[in-house]
């Protein structure tokens, strides 16, 4: 019988991979990635110009030299870089994606961190990285698959590395992100009461500045708790196959009701959310799929009858 602990990392050793909730992720990351990026990118004059107001955020040698390559370069860099996070969102070459989409946004973040600095950027460098390492991602729903078919060829199984291995990164940041807060003081203190009563426009959205029911004493420091549960809780029950589903429906709904209360930026919920998806295993898929058809299923009796 399996002992406790190579029962938690099963999860990221295991023999088996589904290779859709890879290609969900890939779609979703590589998406925000252009929603966060593109924008700058496709503007280049209003943040990359010469005479543009900068912040220097990660490499200062690219900062500072910035103004010596040619408009030119830079222009076609940002073409290169948007054409590779797009092969990234449709599968094709992901390995190849991640490479040259992640020097050209590592490049750009350095040249001017202003329009694009987050937090969850820290979290971008290292997954894009550990995509260039191992590669992956393409085994269904992606160019390279349809190419293959095309072929007459099979696409290799998904490697379970960097599915193992992306889900460690979200899921330490996570869980460190609730350590911090407990370092903080939230335990002691209403923070998310502190959070939503920022003023209109800044930080929280309108329909949540509004709501004066979302400001009661009560609900906020019920959201705070919440807050630290999820974060330190949910990344060690994620792993755990008895409490994986439960968990992973907590945990989407924690992610979905940040972006629905707060101004966070696209990639982080990209990132975060779907990066959770990479727990599942085949069983877990089958399952969510078997309950899928069975609701589906009887929403299509129930329309017939």
């Amino acid at each position: 019988m399996a002992s406790p602990l190579a029962d938690f990392f099963a999860v990221f050793e295991g023999t088996r991979r589904d290779a859709r909730p890879v290609a969900l992720f890939r779609v979703a990351f590589f998406t925000s990635l252009a929603i966060h990026f593109f924008p700058a990118l496709l503007w280049l004059d209003d943040a990359y110009a010469p005479g543009a107001l900068r912040s220097m955020e990660w490499n200062g040698w690219l900062f500072v030299h910035f103004t010596d390559f040619p408009r030119p370069l830079v222009r076609a860099a940002s073409v290169v870089t948007m054409l590779a996070c797009t092969a990234g969102i449709v599968g094709f070459r992901p390995r190849i994606a991640a490479i040259v989409s992640g020097i050209g946004l590592y490049a750009f973040a350095s040249f001017n961190g202003f329009p694009v600095q987050t937090l969850a950027i820290v979290d971008t460098w290292a997954l894009l990285l550990l995509w260039s390492i191992c590669g992956g991602g393409s085994a269904v729903w992606s160019v390279d698959a349809w190419l293959a078919r095309r072929s007459g060829k099979t696409m290799p199984p998904e490697p379970k590395l960097f599915a193992s291995l992306a889900l460690y990164q979200t899921m330490l940041a996570v869980f460190f992100a609730g350590i911090e807060k407990v370092l903080a003081g939230w335990p002691g203190t209403n923070e998310m009461g502190v959070l939503l009563s920022y003023p209109k426009g800044f930080f929280v959205r309108d329909w949540v500045w509004s709501s004066n029911w979302l400001h009661g004493a009560g609900i906020t420091t019920a959201l705070t708790w919440a807050t630290l549960v999820v974060e330190i809780g949910m990344p060690t029950l994620l792993v755990y196959k008895k409490t994986r589903l439960a968990a992973l429906a907590l945990y989407e709904a924690f992610f979905l009701g940040i972006i629905a209360m707060l101004e966070v930026p696209p990639l982080f919920y990209g990132m975060f959310a779907f990066g959770g998806l990479l727990a599942l295993d085949d069983d877990d898929v089958a399952s969510i799929e078997a309950r899928l058809r069975k609701v589906f299923g009887y929403a299509r009796r129930s329309e017939a009858a």
